[in-house]
């Protein structure tokens, strides 16, 4: 407190000073009052708490003492004195302005409301909507199919499949592509390109994967592990491209991987074989009493705190009783709570896809041209529909 009350004098005792150095040195040095400026400007750089009305009382000493200095040998040094008490009070006015600006005072905070008054939380931020399992019927097959995205879902899906159906039978790509960025999806694109014209044109699933392999090879930077299959007349032909095997649910609810003859290194990669890479297809039955189960390594990275991994073939054979949209919705969600006792959780995309062969009922429908003649015996169903 002592301190503050001695700095609130000091331009009392500096005006003081600079005047009493004038009066005794003005005839030798004329320019002592011109110090007498800097006061109004020292109530800026004074610490503790200043009135905004410092800078006005310290220029009106700074004047009085210019103007008693000044009297005294007016004659001789009129310039100097004017010139002083016109920077005395352009400083004043300066430092009185920005006092104010600075001590401007702050908005007083609104008063707290009572407990009875206070508002009511905002509600909860809505999860985004969940994946389902989505069921279709293409071509010979039954399928379903269900996503597991990251829970952050910061990153792009590497994970896709395209199911049609081409003069060969039902055709089914299931690919996983290496990394996350433009190139990968550049990839994408071409390897669906590719397998679109080609699943249509190409009786061959084995030239098929040759075909794919060559133009991730040649036109990207990037390789995709694939299952590549066709269904037809209850069997089914498989090319396995460094994707993980599939599960083969039987109608005793059993599952077992399905073998798979040679698997091949993920499309793009073939050419790192030496001496060649032959490809071989698998075939297998597909009755409507025995179901595939596809899924990308996504589930097989699911690990608990432990570092388990996430016990697939067991779950599968718990669930082979249920049907298709059921199973995979247990199989997710044993997957979600499997992962949320790991700290990294879910690190990867996973697809599922559960597909299951069925006899078309119909393979044409002729009907009949005119009415029979009286007397002329019906043809039998058998002879206008074809099974």
């Amino acid at each position: 407190m002592q301190q503050v009350t001695w700095l609130r004098l000091l331009p009392v005792l500096l005006v003081v000073l600079v005047g009493a150095l004038d009066l005794i040195y003005h005839q030798q040095r004329q320019g002592i009052i011109v110090a007498l400026t800097a006061i109004p400007a020292l109530s800026l750089v004074m610490p503790g708490t200043q009135s905004p009305r410092q800078p006005l009382i310290s220029g009106t000493l700074a004047l009085a003492g210019t103007a008693v200095g000044g009297a005294v040998d007016w004659h001789s040094r009129p310039v100097a004195v004017m010139v002083t008490l016109a920077n005395i009070v352009l400083l004043t006015a300066i430092s009185h302005y920005l006092r104010r600006r600075w001590q401007a005072p702050a908005p007083a905070p609104a008063a707290l409301p009572t407990p009875s008054a206070l508002p009511a939380p905002p509600p909860a931020r809505q999860k985004a909507e969940a994946p389902t399992t989505q069921a279709h019927r293409l071509g010979e097959l039954q399928v379903a199919l269900r996503s597991l995205p990251q829970p952050d879902r910061t990153t792009m899906a590497a994970d896709l499949c395209d199911i049609r159906e081409t003069p060969y039978g039902t055709r089914v790509l299931v690919a996983d592509l290496m990394g996350k960025d433009d190139a990968t999806i550049a990839a994408g694109v071409e390897l669906l390109d590719q397998w679109r014209h080609l699943s249509a044109s190409e009786p061959s699933l084995a030239e098929i994967a040759r075909h794919l392999d060559n133009a991730l090879a040649d036109r990207t930077d990037r390789f995709a592990k694939t299952l590549l299959l066709t269904f037809k007349g209850g069997r089914g032909e498989l090319v396995c491209c460094g994707h993980p095997l599939p599960l083969l649910l039987s109608e005793h609810e059993d599952a077992r991987p399905l073998d798979v003859l040679a698997p091949l290194p993920p499309l793009g990669l073939f050419d790192l074989v030496p001496h060649g890479c032959p490809v071989y297809t698998t075939s297998f039955a597909a009755g409507a009493t025995q179901r595939l189960l596809i899924h990308t390594d996504g589930v097989e990275g699911v690990r608990d705190i432990a570092g388990t991994p996430f016990p697939l073939l067991e779950r599968v054979r718990s669930y082979a009783g249920h049907g298709a949209t059921a199973l995979l919705d247990a199989l997710a969600a044993d997957l979600e709570q499997h992962a949320h006792a790991s700290v990294d959780g879910i690190r990867d995309e996973a697809l599922l896809l559960l597909l299951q062969a069925e006899k078309r009922e119909f393979q044409h429908l002729t009907t009949t041209l005119h009415t029979p003649r009286p007397g002329t015996p019906a043809r039998s169903d058998d002879d206008r529909v074809g099974a």
